[in-house]
């Protein structure tokens, strides 16, 4: 692969997409044919949209055969039943109008996309950002339910709908629950004129800090407003998301995007199918990357969390905005993965810079009111809270944004002690520097969570200089 075509994703209408017509579906390849046998594999997927689809079956079918074409193989699709049942159960209308829709975006993409390929983002070692149309959007997430792309150059799996298709799911109501927001989403388009679409662009800008980026900079910065809120659940509803004028952070991993389980990540994508695309484009995030997602409705409220989440409508004025939503794609340490040989992973020095860096380049990355968070870190990956929020709160200082931390009911302690905490610090220190002092000042051999104790303790030290 050279330079060139790693700096570009490419499309199934380029010229260059080709595979082999392993069904004879081209009566007569011709001139289409190359040296290799291999013909444009869009010549064959215009040719296979035209086939009549009108029940779950035939579009398994149908599906099966665009994977096994230029695949040679069925992929994690499988035996489609799950995508089978949902369409019977909870779709029933899906063949008429939605289908005719599908096939209608799908064959837009030359017309949408003339180059037949998306700059593939930080290829040219800097920042970067793909804007596209809300159609352009719809063009690529159809795409991506009919798995006629290819994976990138950085990810074999994960980067098309296919995952969420086959019998047997791990999380099979989180599979359901995506698949009807990306219904709800496509439905969307069957009462909106394409002119009223032309004012609102979903925008994906992968932010890359220079190699020596160093946040807290020497002067001192202020701190900023810490609000710890607790919530019945976790939501993908405006108020959590940020909206009007915040920011929320989406707790990322390196290689960003959706998935079968409800990590917060994998909700947050899941619910807003215009955010999907960025998987195409979006490298592994590097140490001082974030990605930021700016226009992506969410079109459902999913609500709860893992094994506990269900969705609803939202229950919101017509007139909210969704070109102000802003999504935050940072990736925390994995900190679960590391040994405790030294101590605390958490407190590692490079580590400790590493995530008050990371936090900055999201924060920074506009003027925002609030900037909304979960416990960022601390799930699956491992992270102390209190480390994580502090750090967070220094980044927030940094940009001088409000911070907001939200905790569903199963951190309600956690969210009571992170707020005597913050008292604690607003009443002793001013600067974002003296709260990263702070945290350096703990001993390495101090354990998960014992964190607390210890920065209460050397807070009400009397006559401390801080």
């Amino acid at each position: 692969m050279t330079n060139s075509d790693a700096a570009r994703y490419l499309l199934p209408c380029s010229a260059s997409f080709r595979c082999l017509d392993r069904f004879s579906i081209i009566d007569d390849p011709g001139e289409l044919e190359d040296v290799n046998g291999e013909v444009p594999f869009w010549n064959i997927l215009t040719l296979l949209l035209k086939s009549p689809v009108e029940t779950p079956t035939q579009l398994a079918e149908l599906l099966d055969t665009i994977a096994v074409t230029f695949r040679d193989r069925s992929g994690p699709a499988g035996d489609y039943q799950l995508l089978k049942s949902f369409i019977s159960d909870s779709h029933p209308e899906f063949f008429n109008p939605l289908w005719p829709l599908i096939v209608q975006l799908a064959l837009e993409l030359p017309q949408h996309f003339p180059h037949g390929s998306l700059q593939v983002l930080g290829s040219e070692g800097s920042s970067s950002t793909l804007k596209l149309s809300r159609r352009q959007a719809a063009c690529l997430v159809v795409h991506q339910f009919l798995c006629t792309l290819r994976p990138s150059a950085w990810r074999r799996d994960f980067f098309d709908f296919s995952i969420w298709y086959s019998s047997g799911q791990r999380h099979e109501q989180a599979c359901r629950i995506y698949l009807a927001c990306l219904f709800t989403y496509l439905e969307s388009f069957l009462s909106i004129s394409e002119e009223s679409l032309d004012d609102r662009f979903i925008t994906y800008t992968l932010l890359t800090a220079r190699s020596d980026y160093a946040a807290l900079g020497s002067s001192p910065v202020p701190i900023s407003p810490i609000d710890i809120t607790v919530v019945d659940s976790y939501q993908t509803c405006p108020v959590q998301l940020g909206l009007p004028s915040g920011a929320a952070v989406v707790s990322a991993n390196r290689y960003i995007g959706f998935g079968q389980s409800a990590t917060q990540e994998e909700v947050h994508v899941g619910s807003s199918p215009e955010a999907c695309p960025a998987v195409l484009v979006t490298p592994p995030l590097e140490k001082n990357q974030v990605l930021v997602v700016k226009g992506a409705e969410a079109v459902l409220n999913i609500v709860g969390e893992r094994r506990n989440i269900k969705a609803a409508a939202h229950e919101v004025e017509v007139s909210l905005d969704w070109r102000q939503r802003t999504m935050l794609f940072m990736d925390a340490l994995e900190l679960d993965a590391e040994g405790n040989e030294v101590g605390l992973p958490d407190l590692v020095p490079e580590n400790l810079t590493r995530e008050v860096n990371k936090a900055a380049i999201a924060f920074s990355s506009g003027v925002y009111d609030v900037i909304i968070s979960p416990l960022w870190g601390c799930g699956a990956f491992g992270g102390d809270p209190f480390v994580k929020v502090v750090l967070l709160w220094c980044a927030a200082s940094v940009t001088q944004t409000p911070l907001k931390i939200i905790c569903d009911r199963g951190s309600h302690d956690i969210a009571s002690s992170l707020n005597s905490l913050a008292a604690a610090a607003v009443g002793r220190l001013g600067t974002a520097q003296q709260l990263i002092g702070l945290l350096r000042s703990i001993p390495r051999r101090t354990a998960r969570l014992a964190t607390l104790d210890y920065m209460m303790e050397w807070l009400a030290l009397p006559h401390r200089d801080s």
